[in-house]
């Protein structure tokens, strides 16, 4: 494959590292290695001698075969702009539009849009939309990426109002916040939306662009396999056998496949559906074709499902029967009772979802049914009847729009000093080297002199005792130099941060399947691969296996502490109330799916035991820790760096510190520098994601909505080990025998949250009251105490409530859905509101400290370190900010090289949205105490310029040089008296959704999202608003999406994107508006900031809710009375099999029999 070629040990390995044809081209990125991501998108360009025209496409690097780039030209990253000659205006425009935060998807969607320009100069929205839909991004949230690439659209990407000053880019809204009739005195405040000036942008020349190498244009007499293609035609008739039973012979090749045009009476349509409507596998999928004699009565029939067997399946019986019956309902119910006979599909079968699938079996028949009759009907109006009204709306497919949005903040004081950037909409420090391919992660550093590469081998058994391991046949394989495992552990192989222990190896036994339990080092990652393929591994099983929550319950199996919290007199509440709700919901877990696969290279100095370890982490300081103690080496021997990572979301932290162990320990055994990169299935398969919650509830409330009483029980599956679990959630956490779950964006909050307002459903249910009452009725409205005694302030969440309100125009919105739906029986609209009340704070003072090393050089050039981790929420570009601000001197002074631990030490994880927090204090302490020392020269000499001032002040040998700290918040938790301030503050919103689901296939289409946040005086707009709509539609995959499947035996089968779906482009609202509340303050932060960036994610689920109230108006029409709970993620599957209708209930249900299902429920 091409990404081989380039890297070695894939397309890239050439591109990247040393070798005869190395060219280092490290902008390709490795993402999964499967096509499923665009990380590695290049431009392929060929002549095409029949149209005698350059033809330009993407393409994934990963799946292109060495052989088919015969004649063709291959353009990276590197190869249409850098910032040593040209930034192309694609490059420039993605960046300035802030459509790059962590960056390692952004060189793929360089490329991805860059072909597209160089087929078509001005593309229309449709065709940016589908050339960005196989390309993925974990951070963004897609709308400043498609902010960018609506800039070189021949139609406006704007409202084009600008002559009479009502640009869409340029709003203001003037919002009064003070009036004083008497004194006559008013104050205002301006909002903006403009995030960036497309005044700024160099103009796209396509006569500029690179020629078509000369050499590589190929005559037109030459043979063209298109040509040879076009000899040989296929029928459909002569198709069908071929695709039902047959497979080709070694030495045979498909040259061609001839679709006719259809006959007069001929119908021929196809249906899909799929976990996401974009580069996605379909879960069931049919074709299907009808031919007609004499009116409607059916002469041939042909009817292929995929999906629902090893191959293509044709129900040749189903067909076979109905010839000559009439196309009316008596041959629809006829044909669904035949097909569901004959297609069957066992309980067990591979994939799951077996009762959806049957479900769409006789759906896709059903829908198919009515595009022929509308057909006869529009072919002959006096013959057929009208299809009745209520069935009209399942003829109609989901239109993917162009999603439009608006994005408005509060504009700077005019007072501000133009040079001051704070509070101004800033474009990340790296963007540009971001979309140029520049920008250097873990596994772009050059390969150092004999490195060696590093494979694991992994456990298979959940729950065994280890035999033996047999290595022979590993180390006979070509360029193997060791193999390795605990006994090569120098010091410690276990770590003990709680009661359970961490393991680097598996010494005894193993306790999940992705374990670690010895490691291959070779001199290539091709070598180190298939010699961990033949380590012979003999085990024998040990019980129990646990792997749910309810088998841990049965089990007692739990991690140690387990708290709970009471406030009042729970059973008396239960007493006095109208009515009690009682139920439970389940909520699965998350993969973190970072584009940057886990990545270390631990380089040994050769002297003292030192090392340098180069990793991709959010906590350099926990890495120097745990490496410094399996070696057994004082801490001050391992130097870790971190210049950024390619996301992390919490999952790059007790894992990242593991695997760094495992590679620091080959580098001691072997003395060379060892470079270990999980590829994607690995990575999946070994480190944890967010944990799959049960939430069990009783609610009791009174008949006017009002909530008096709860009792909830939160259970966690927290994995085979602790990891960080006990922090993100200190009530319930299930010891299983899965990998251990982790720290995730929102650390608990998502899966807590989605309980609390599931509850609230069921009560407005249970009330006849709308769930947007309830939650008016029970909202904080004045100073406050919660559940553990910490005061809050509601002020700006009612008014988060109150803005979301009006400006989404909820009530008319609402109204105007229920009157779509009474008119719509196969489509209905869904609305929902959810407010937030977000928690910041670590309850620990030492775990919110920070330093910073500031150090201004004789040229008036400053260098600035903190012990923050870029890993896309802009972190440094906000420093930067803060120290241009305190030095008073322009961003362009200020320089960030990297996070290590010999310039920071001891620093605390980039975790819980704190580093812009804490580190901005640091950062101001040190510029603050530069700017002190220099005052006295400022003072004397007024008028004289920066550099002048730092040149005298090292003449008069003044330190340029100073550390800034932060001791951290002083927040506190006594769990005995269940009270205390374990969050410095809180962030505030609100968001509201509105969706449409096909009652049919339980398909979906997100029309809209509004959302107002509370987050302070916001440091960078563009970088925060960013962040809010990355973490809202993070939020979207988590509640809607997003599924993991692990078999009985705990293997995981979803091990990369082929399997494991995240949004898409396509997949985000058609219309999008975010708006930070207006003078809000915080004087507990940073120039009155909030932390923000796990926040947004909780208000995806107002998309679930949206769903959910979809789904209940389609009960409620269909006699579905009373109170329903849907589970998380609320995926097609789900909103199906709750919209019962005739077809759910005549497909064969599965009994409670022996039946082993493929997945279980995790």
């Amino acid at each position: 494959m091409l990404l081989s070629y380039l890297r070695k040990r894939r397309i890239l390995s050439l591109l990247r590292h040393s070798g005869p044809l190395a060219v280092r081209l490290t902008g390709t990125k490795y993402g999964c290695g499967g096509g499923g991501c665009g990380a590695c998108t290049v431009m392929l360009s060929r002549y095409e001698p029949v149209s005698k025209k350059i033809l330009h496409c993407s393409a994934n690097a990963c799946l292109i075969p060495i052989c088919s780039l015969h004649c063709t030209a291959v353009t990276t990253v590197e190869g249409i702009g850098s910032t040593k000659t040209r930034v192309h205006p694609v490059q420039e425009r993605l960046a300035k539009c802030h459509g790059s935060q962590c960056g390692f998807c952004t060189p793929g969607m360089v490329m991805s849009i860059y072909a597209l320009l160089r087929n078509h100069p001005e593309p229309t929205l449709e065709q940016i939309t589908e050339a960005l839909a196989g390309n993925l991004c974990r951070f963004t949230g897609y709308r400043p990426i498609i902010d960018g690439c609506k800039t070189f659209c021949k139609e406006p990407f704007c409202c084009q109002n600008k002559e009479i000053g009502n640009c869409c880019l340029e709003q203001e809204e003037k919002l009064l916040l003070f009036s004083n009739q008497e004194e006559k005195v008013s104050l205002f405040v301006f909002m903006r939306t403009k995030l960036f000036s497309a005044e700024e942008f160099q103009p796209l020349d396509p006569t500029q662009e690179l020629i078509f190498p000369p050499e590589l244009l190929v005559s037109r007499d030459a043979v063209d396999i298109n040509l040879i293609l076009l000899r040989v035609s296929v029928h459909l008739g002569e198709l069908t056998p071929w695709l039902g039973s047959n497979t080709l012979n070694p030495e045979e090749i498909l040259v061609s496949v001839h679709i006719p045009h259809s006959r007069k009476g001929e119908f021929v349509s196809a249906f899909r559906q799929a976990q996401r409507r974009e580069n996605a596998l379909p879960i069931v999928n049919a074709g299907m074709r009808v031919f007609f004699e004499e009116g409607d009565v059916i002469k041939e029939f042909s009817i292929f499902y995929g999906g629902v067997g090893c191959t293509t399946v044709s129900a040749k019986q189903t067909c076979q029967a109905l010839l000559g019956r009439h196309w009316d309902e008596g041959m629809l119910d006829e044909a669904c009772r035949l097909v569901l006979k004959e297609i069957s599909l066992p309980g067990s079968a591979p994939g799951g979802k077996v009762e959806y699938r049957r479900t769409l079996i006789v759906s896709f028949l059903f829908k198919f049914y009515l595009e022929v009759l509308q057909s006869l009907k529009t072919m002959y109006p006096s013959r057929y009847p009208d299809i009745p009204e209520k069935y009209e709306s399942a003829l109609k497919n989901f239109r993917i729009g162009i999603p439009q949005s608006v994005q408005m903040y509060q504009d700077v004081d005019a007072g501000q000093f133009p040079q001051d950037p704070v509070g101004r909409p800033i474009m990340h420090q790296s963007g540009i080297n971001h979309a140029t391919g520049e920008a250097v992660y873990c596994d772009d550093i050059r390969a150092v002199d004999e490195e060696l590469s590093l494979a694991v081998v992994t456990s298979s058994r959940p729950h065994a005792r280890i035999v033996s391991i047999d290595a022979s046949e590993a180390l006979k394989v070509p360029g193997v130099v060791d193999v390795i495992s605990a006994p090569n552990v120098p010091a410690a192989n276990e770590f003990y941060y709680f009661e359970d222990p961490e393991f680097v190896f598996a010494r005894d036994k193993v306790i999940c399947v992705g374990q670690v339990v010895c490691a291959v080092v070779a001199d290539s990652d091709v070598h180190a691969k298939q010699a961990a393929a033949k380590v012979k591994i003999e085990y024998e099983p040990l019980e129990p296996l646990i792997l749910t929550i309810e088998e841990a319950i049965r089990h007692n199996s739990f991690f140690e502490p387990q708290r709970k919290l009471e406030q009042g007199n729970v059973d008396e509440a239960f007493e006095i109330v109208d009515q009690i709700l009682e139920g439970e919901i389940h909520i699965g877990g998350q993969e973190h799916f970072y584009m940057e696969t886990q990545s270390v290279l631990v380089v040994p100095k050769g002297e003292d035991k030192e090392m340098d370890v180069y990793v991709s982490t959010q906590h350099p300081a926990f890495i120097q820790e745990m490496v410094a103690s399996c070696l057994g080496v004082p801490f001050s021997r391992i130097m870790c760096h971190v210049k950024r990572i390619g996301g992390a979301f919490g999952g790059k932290l007790m894992k990242a510190s593991l695997l760094s162990c495992i590679a620091a320990v080959a580098a001691n055994k072997t003395g060379h520098a060892v470079r270990f990169i999980l590829d994607r299935g690995n990575d999946m398969l070994i480190t944890g994601g967010r944990h799959p919650t049960i939430g069990k509830y009783k609610v009791g409330f009174m008949n006017d909505g009002r909530i008096l009483a709860v009792d909830v029980s939160y259970y966690f599956n927290g994995g085979c080990t602790p990891e960080d679990s006990i922090l993100v959630w200190i009530f319930c956490v299930c010891k299983t025998n899965l990998p251990s779950n982790t720290a995730f964006r929102g650390f608990g909050f998502p899966q807590a949250g989605l309980v609390t307002e599931s509850w609230i459903m069921g009560v407005a249910a249970k009330s006849g009251l709308s769930p947007q009452k309830i939650r008016e009725i029970n909202m904080y409205k004045e100073i406050s105490q919660t559940h553990y005694k910490q005061e809050l302030d509601p002020e700006n969440l009612v008014r988060c409530w109150n803005e979301c309100l009006e400006k989404s125009g909820y009530h008319s919105r609402r109204k105007a859905a229920e009157e779509f739906n009474k008119q719509s029986y196969w489509k209905k609209k869904g609305i929902a509101i959810i407010p937030m009340k977000f928690p910041f704070g670590f309850g620990k003072r030492s775990l919110s400290q920070a330093a910073a090393l500031v150090h201004i050089y004789t040229d008036g050039s400053v260098l600035l370190t903190h012990g923050g981790i870029e890993m896309g929420q802009g972190i440094h570009t906000k420093m930067i900010q803060v120290a241009s601000r305190e030095l008073k001197i322009p961003m362009s002074n200020v320089y960030f090289c990297e996070t290590s631990t010999t310039t920071i030490p001891n620093s605390c994880a980039s975790v819980g949205s704190g580093g812009t927090d804490v580190n901005g204090m640091a950062v101001k302490d040190a510029c603050q105490t530069l700017l002190k020392r220099l005052q006295p020269i400022i003072s004397e000499n007024p008028n004289g310029t920066w550099n002048e001032w730092v040149k005298e002040a090292f003449e008069q040998s003044i330190n340029l040089s100073s550390t800034g700290y932060f001791r951290g918040y002083d927040g506190y938790m006594d769990w005995e008296k269940g009270e205390g301030r374990p969050f410095d503050y809180f962030l505030y919103g609100a968001a509201c959704s509105e969706v449409e689901i096909d009652c049919l296939t339980g398909d979906h289409k997100n029309i809209r999202t509004d959302i107002v946040m509370d987050i302070g005086c916001s440091i960078n707009p563009a970088v925060d608003i960013g962040q809010i709509e990355g973490a809202f539609v993070q939020g979207i995959g988590l509640y809607t999406m997003e599924e993991l499947k692990y078999s009985p035996q705990g293997a995981l089968y979803t091990r990369g994107p082929d399997q494991y779906k995240i949004p898409v482009v396509c997949d985000i609202p058609e219309q999008m508006s975010i708006s930070l509340l207006s003078s809000s303050q915080n004087p507990v932060a940073i120039y009155s900031s909030k932390g923000l960036g796990e926040s947004g994610l909780f208000l995806g689920c107002s998309v679930f809710f949206a769903l959910w109230d979809a789904v209940a108006a389609v009960r409620q029409e269909r006699g579905q009375v009373g109170s329903f709970v849907l589970n998380s993620p609320l995926s097609p599957e789900q909103i199906r099999m709750a919209c019962a209708d005739r077809f759910t209930e005549m497909i064969p249900k599965d009994g409670p029999g022996p039946v082993t299902s493929w997945a279980i429920s995790i």
